[in-house]
């Protein structure tokens, strides 16, 4: 088969997290098996070159690495990558395409399959490592941007819209099936493939007998993988336990903890320790390298986790650890040696697990896995075997279109619409409101087209073909924003409660005529569709957007600062709504302020969100006590 993995990351850089290191064995160990495979690398991070080892592994198991060059100009910047990724599939399709769940990279091209304009034959596999939700779990945080709370919208959709899904752990796909996402009864737990395996290579166990005279954090200094209780153990521990014993970090230094930060917090420990020796831009390979010198012992406490590469490596290569017993870690491990390398996820469980493997008599033996590394590579191939992309959906294109318009120049672009659009009669109707002007409709299907509207010739093709490809009650498209050269306003269609922040449903589209209702055509100032589509969707009807722009904006999508704007009639249309499942308010709330505290336009542009924030709050009870 054509394959496609889709990565953050390959291996082969320093740095290279458990995702990236995930992807790049599962595409060499599918070319190794004849599959013609690319590792396509979305954009977000700087690559640079690949070393001489995973350039020459790449090239002899034909797997292509190919960079994807990011474009300008999308908003909202977190569609960006998944609507570069389906440029880049949309130029040479492949059969499977393999795509993380995080950032929901394959989301525009699982949509614009869905609407009968992406990549018809390709199947879409998601491979949940962990969506930025649980990322930010892992992290003891709550989102503080809503561009990630926007992936998270795109991340749920991914999962909704894939033909199969895999977790490395059952841990993750419980977590997302409690948290309300859209997880399969048919997903499968695959843990991640060894590298091992991946090469029909044998790794030798270090000496597990020689007595620990070496700790180290193995994993990126961050909270999230534990280097505050790591520090705090060390405090702990007795002083025949740690005096002279050697302490190495090996992982990047990212975010609050920062290579000074930790030779600060290590400061009251230098006369304990003998050396101390930080290294944040070691490669994998070198990593492991340091780990199997006899005598090491590896430390990845984190406080919650799905499958760490960074324990799969050490039970591979039959390094001593000790991590915790959290998230999907068990999983990992056999059964036999959990009790002994697993320890709770706090300072004093640390400090015990550490202090009964330093103290060990003949060493500390290295922990076993808790599955066959073969039958992870053998449930992938099998996949690859099975999995294909599903029939187009060929529901019957409607035929009859009213094209509600308020002046002549909005008329005559109408008219324009019926002329390069013959297959569909086009009824145009001028009335000075659209209310006024929905009385006289005729057609099952309403396009409302405003003077700032200016539609492209293939518009209504296009909207007539993905609505006849879903189903949806209201499909809507991006445009191209009048004045900024490049720039591409694109939309979720249905945002659930992001919508409140600003106008993320679109700002155009087709709309099934009788899912309007007066209280959606209100009088408005400057985004009238916003109020309109999220009354729509709050109904419980269904909204799709194409993420190709299909018309050119003169105006902008309406935001929640606008005065005098539409923000006040959305939020009413929320505190009014009964249909819609409103349970991600909470989290916006959570987000919004957590944004409040770093940044002063935590939702656009010249955006201050403390006063509706407060509205939020109301709807938020409302909704804890609709779904608890």
């Amino acid at each position: 088969m054509k394959v496609t993995v889709v990565t953050s990351e390959p291996l082969g850089r320093a740095g290279t997290g458990g995702a990236g290191t995930a992807d790049s064995l599962l595409a060499v160990a599918l070319g190794r098996h004849g599959h013609d495979v690319e590792l396509l690398v979305a954009s977000g991070r700087a690559i640079g070159p690949l070393n001489e080892r995973w350039t020459s592994l790449y090239d002899s198991a034909n797997v292509n690495v190919r960079l994807v060059e990011p474009q300008s100009g999308i908003r909202p910047a977190f569609l960006a990558p998944s609507v570069e990724i389906l440029a880049a599939l949309q130029q040479d399709p492949p059969d499977i395409a393999v795509v993380n769940d995080w950032r929901g990279l394959g989301y525009a091209a699982q949509r614009a399959r869905q609407l009968g304009v992406g990549p018809a034959h390709t199947a879409f596999v998601m491979h949940c490592h962990g969506p930025g939700r649980v990322l930010a779990e892992f992290a003891q945080k709550v989102p503080d941007t809503a561009d990630r709370f926007g992936e998270g919208v795109i991340e749920r959709a991914s999962l909704e819209l894939a033909d199969a899904v895999v977790s490395p752990t059952a841990w993750l796909l419980g977590w997302m099936r409690e948290h309300g996402w859209p997880v399969p009864d048919g997903a499968q737990v695959i843990p991640y493939i060894r590298e091992s395996v991946v090469l029909d290579g044998t790794t030798s166990p270090t000496d597990g007998s020689a007595p620990i005279r070496r700790i180290a954090f193995f994993g990126q200094l961050r909270e999230g993988k534990g280097i505050r209780i790591f520090v705090e153990a060390l405090e702990r521990l007795a002083p025949d336990v740690l005096d002279g014993i050697e302490l190495e970090f090996l992982g990047g230094a990212r975010g609050r903890w920062s290579v000074e930060r930790v030779e600060a917090a290590l400061a009251p420990l230098r006369q304990r320790l003998g050396a101390v020796t930080i290294e944040p831009s070691l490669d994998r390979d070198a990593a492991l390298a340091r780990l199997r010198r006899p005598g090491t012992l590896a430390v990845m406490p984190s406080l919650l986790d799905n499958a760490p590469n960074t324990v799969s490596e050490c039970i591979e290569q039959g390094i001593p650890f000790i991590s915790t017993r959290t998230g999907g870690i068990p999983e990992l491990v056999a059964e036999e040696d959990q009790a002994r390398v697993l320890s709770e996820p706090t300072a004093a469980g640390l400090a015990d697990a550490l202090t009964r493997a330093l103290r060990s008599d003949g060493g500390f033996a290295p922990a076993s896995a808790a599955t066959d590394a073969r039958a992870a590579l053998d449930s992938w191939l099998e996949l690859m075997d099975t999995v294909r992309a599903p029939e187009p959906r060929r529901g019957r294109r409607p035929t009859h279109v009213s094209v509600v318009v308020q002046s002549e120049a909005g008329a005559a672009r109408a008219r324009r619409l019926g002329e390069t659009t013959p297959e569909v009669h086009v009824e145009v109707i001028a009335g000075p409101t659209r209310r006024e002007g929905i009385r006289q409709i005729a057609a099952d299907w309403v396009v409302f087209l405003d003077d700032e509207d200016e539609p492209d010739d293939t518009f209504l093709a296009q909207l007539l073909t993905a609505q006849a490809a879903s189903g949806a009650d209201v499909v809507t498209a991006g445009v191209r924003l009048a004045g900024e050269d490049d720039a591409i306003q694109l939309f979720l269609g249905d945002p659930g409660a992001l919508g409140l922040t600003e106008n993320h449903y679109g700002v155009v589209g087709l709309v099934r005529a009788d899912v309007l209702t007066s209280a959606a055509l209100g009088e408005s100032y400057e985004d009238p569709d916003w109020p309109l589509f999220a009354r729509i969707a709050l109904a419980g009807c269904r909204i799709v957007s194409l993420p190709e722009p299909l018309a050119r904006l003169a105006g902008r999508p309406g935001r929640i600062n606008d005065v005098p704007g539409e923000g006040l009639a959305v939020l009413t249309a929320f505190e009014e709504a009964r249909a819609h499942d409103l349970r991600d308010l909470p989290e916006l709330a959570a987000t919004l302020a957590a944004a409040l505290t770093r940044a002063p336009s935590p939702v656009g542009d010249g955006v201050q969100a403390s006063a509706p924030v407060k509205r939020i709050g109301a709807v938020v009870r409302r909704a804890r006590t609709r779904f608890g």
